[in-house]
């Protein structure tokens, strides 16, 4: 009576870790999935170049850094127009101090360079506005994680850390019922 006993409690963990190890799988699936799935959106937005970048961190010389707003700080690529506005620590060439990066203006220059086996995408951008030129350089990676580098004469470079958010566009059907984003 004691083996049967033994027998089936065995039985029956034998067959709780069988379980356990199929939800398991299942979840390792859905993380999968759901990774290829955001490098493919992340794709899309770069490729088609509609996309925000919201900074988070601010990289400053000498290895300081301060934390950053997310809604106030960011770069906004659609197209040919671009949207600035960053935050800024360094100094300026030009005049007095700045404490930001603030305009809207178009990209003259777009290079973008991916690596599909790092998953990696590699963006250098020209905007201008007026007759100042602000060169970026964007490294985003497949989970939309990235770095900018921005350049100008007038300024000290900076880098900033973020993450891409694509830009959706609303069908003229969710316009007309006053469906929102």
């Amino acid at each position: 009576m004691k083996r049967l006993l033994y027998i089936i409690t065995g039985v029956i963990l034998l067959s709780g870790c069988a379980v356990s190890n199929d939800a398991r799988t299942a979840r390792l699936e859905k993380r999968m999935n759901d990774k290829v799935a955001e490098s493919a959106i992340v794709k899309k937005a770069v490729e088609s170049r509609q996309y925000i970048i919201k900074m988070d961190k601010i990289y400053g010389e000498r290895g300081t850094w301060a934390d950053l707003t997310p809604r106030n700080n960011y770069l906004i690529i659609d197209g040919e127009i671009a949207s600035v506005s960053l935050g800024y620590i360094g100094r300026s060439y030009k005049s007095g101090l700045i404490s930001g990066i603030n305009f809207n203006g178009h990209t003259v220059a777009y290079k973008l360079n991916s690596d599909e086996t790092k998953g990696l995408y590699k963006i250098e951008t020209s905007v201008r506005k007026g007759n100042d030129t602000f060169d970026f350089f964007l490294t985003i990676s497949a989970d939309g994680s990235c770095m900018v580098n921005v350049n100008n004469i007038y300024i000290q470079s900076v880098s900033y850390k973020g993450s891409l958010v694509p830009i959706t566009r609303l069908s003229k059907n969710q316009i007309s019922t006053g469906a929102r984003m």
